[in-house]
């Protein structure tokens, strides 16, 4: 039986969620789970305290209605926005680990062995589980020692030159790198979200052309960001680029370290661009490095000022032909106006389920 592949950018608010599920030599179905959105990705408290749930609850829902499980979670960074789904997941589920086979995810003890280095404190992910859940799994355990304890946890960690395959799927890690391990692990402390977007909404009024003649790139500096894990998967003869919430530099100068350049750039089917369309995480030289007509945003556009108008920019003008691909398709008509269409006549936008995304 001929494998198959198939992706989908699950809405999970102003975070990522991706499911891909593929079926192996003998027509096994397997799944794979990219991050999981924000706690309300899972549910939230709707009119009257019933409960909303979201795209994150109904992947899980729906896996464990056809009695498979998440064969590889993948957990790229610590931001709530990627993680929180997940955690809430647990909370309410005491056999949530029954329904996942591995994990990759660069906790903060693997960082601080890797790196020889003291373990922060501040990098524990607190999981106040309550009397429902197995007497063998105390209040107050962190979602390491979680996984560990269960047998779900790759004990290696992920980082920029990495190679790892899992079935059919091969995975060229392209960041972390080490300096971004470390800055996280000595940098970072819990920081309460901000979701002030007043200061970053002006560029949807303007047009594409009036941001490019202004465009001044100006790099992401948050260390969770940068300790993001991204990479190349490939399948068969297909590649797709995964860019996490990465920095840009990184990424650059890991592509560089693959051979493609400029004039070689790395060709894949899409990429999902890093840290929900901002501006400060894509620059134009990284767009040099990559081939590709599809351009993924996985945000709702409700918080951070994300996507951000600039960024679109640099893709159409890196690629006049490109579609730009959106799991909330309402965010188009609000970001591209008449004028934009007919400044650059060749770019479309379109919902991300329309895009050729599976392998037979």
């Amino acid at each position: 039986m001929n494998a198959s592949m198939k992706i989908n950018i699950l809405q999970a608010f102003n975070g990522d969620a991706i499911h891909i599920n593929y079926k192996d030599e003998t027509g096994a179905s397997k799944n794979v789970v990219i991050d999981s959105g924000p706690s309300p990705a899972f549910s939230k408290k709707g009119p009257k305290g019933k409960a909303v749930y979201g795209d994150f609850f109904a992947l899980v829902t729906e896996i464990k209605r056809k009695e498979e499980i998440i064969d590889l979670l993948i957990v790229t960074h610590i931001d709530d926005d990627h993680i929180d789904g997940l955690l809430k997941w647990i909370k309410t589920d005491p056999e949530a680990y029954k329904l996942i086979g591995q994990v990759w995810f660069n906790s903060g003890k693997l960082i601080a062995a890797h790196l020889n280095k003291p373990e922060n404190p501040e990098l524990e992910i607190a999981l106040a589980l309550d009397e429902n859940f197995e007497t063998s799994v105390k209040q107050g355990i962190t979602f390491e020692s979680y996984i560990t304890n269960n047998g779900l946890l790759l004990t290696e960690i992920i980082h920029a030159g990495k190679e790892l395959n899992f079935g059919p799927l091969h995975f060229e890690f392209l960041s972390p790198d080490r300096q971004k391990l470390s800055d996280l692990l000595v940098l970072w402390k819990k920081e309460a979200p901000d979701y002030d977007t007043s200061g970053r909404r002006g560029d949807y009024t303007k047009t594409l052309k009036e941001l490019l003649e202004t465009d001044r790139f100006v790099s992401d500096n948050r260390c969770a960001n940068g300790s993001s894990i991204a990479f190349i998967l490939s399948y068969k003869t297909r590649k797709y680029l995964f860019l996490g919430d990465s920095h840009p530099g990184v990424i650059c100068e890991q592509i560089k370290k693959l051979n493609y350049s400029e004039s070689n750039p790395l060709s894949v089917e899409f990429v999902k661009i890093s840290h929900h369309g901002s501006a400060a995480n894509t620059c134009p030289g990284l767009l040099k490095f990559i081939a590709s007509d599809h351009y993924i945003l996985s945000t709702d556009g409700l918080q951070h000022g994300h996507p951000d108008k600039s960024l679109i920019a640099r893709i159409i003008a890196h690629n006049p032909k490109s579609t730009i691909r959106f799991n909330y398709p309402e965010l188009i008509d609000y970001i591209f106006s008449e004028q934009d269409y007919q400044d650059f006549p060749d770019f479309s936008a379109e919902g991300v389920n329309d895009i050729p995304i599976t392998n037979d």
